[in-house]
């Protein structure tokens, strides 16, 4: 592989997956964008070999930049590097073209590992990915509609409530156990170090927590946990 695109809005996430993709293919040339669209303008002269694309993105979702290379250069392995573990957001850029799924919160050497078996012919998948696609099948989930009606409780609720639902179901997981941590009053390097992950890793989710919640600060984020009731989900 000689030439490389990285597509991450995130100057840290930049850095470090330059540093990744450097470590796991030496003088390969490398092009870093920060937005769909400047990977859209960017791929119209550049031929990569491997795609680093992220999820989550300023003007858009990286699964329109996976099409993009499955549909104009399908000799292109395209890598998903993120934050995002859940089922929507993996199966989405799975059935977009995405060849690997990498979690950004792993240490270096494994997402070197991974991306260096590219060549060896193995997917680049995180561990965690591997098993939940796994679960997936192993449990039919792949026969059955891909969304199914929530079920109605035993009581109606009211608007309050009914909006309060509808945003957690927003977040991810691991979005809502960040939420939790920051809105106890922790720092986003305590929240790393609660949760276990890099402080990149926190920063991402709680940029993704604000676009989601259509908030822009820390007190906000204690007044919407507190509304939201969201020790409670």
């Amino acid at each position: 592989m000689k030439n490389g695109l990285i597509l991450e809005d995130l100057a840290d996430a930049q850095q470090w997956l330059l540093s990744v993709l450097e470590s796991s293919f030496p003088g390969m040339v490398i092009e870093v964008v920060s937005s769909v669209s400047e990977a859209t303008e960017k791929l119209q002269s550049y031929k990569p070999d491997i795609a680093l694309v992220d999820l989550n993105l300023p003007d858009g979702s990286g699964v329109s930049v996976l099409q993009n290379l499955n549909k104009n250069h399908a000799d292109c392995v395209a890598v998903v590097t993120t934050t995002y573990d859940d089922d929507e957001s993996l199966f989405s850029a799975l059935c977009a073209g995405a060849q690997g799924y990498l979690l950004k919160e792993q240490k270096k050497e494994i997402l070197i590992d991974a991306l260096k078996g590219i060549s060896e012919g193995r997917p680049a998948l995180s561990p965690q990915i591997s098993m939940r696609i796994l679960d997936f099948f192993a449990s039919g989930s792949a026969s059955k509609p891909a969304q199914t009606e929530p079920t109605e409780p035993t009581e109606p609720m009211n608007p309050a409530e009914q909006d309060s639902y509808q945003l957690v179901d927003k977040l991810t997981r691991r979005e809502t156990d960040v939420l939790k941590e920051i809105a106890r009053g922790s720092s986003t390097k305590k929240t790393a170090e609660v949760l276990n992950v890099s402080f990149n890793t926190v920063a991402s989710h709680i940029k993704s927590i604000y676009a989601k919640l259509n908030i822009s600060s820390r007190a906000e984020v204690v007044h919407e946990a507190i509304r939201l009731g969201i020790n409670n989900h």
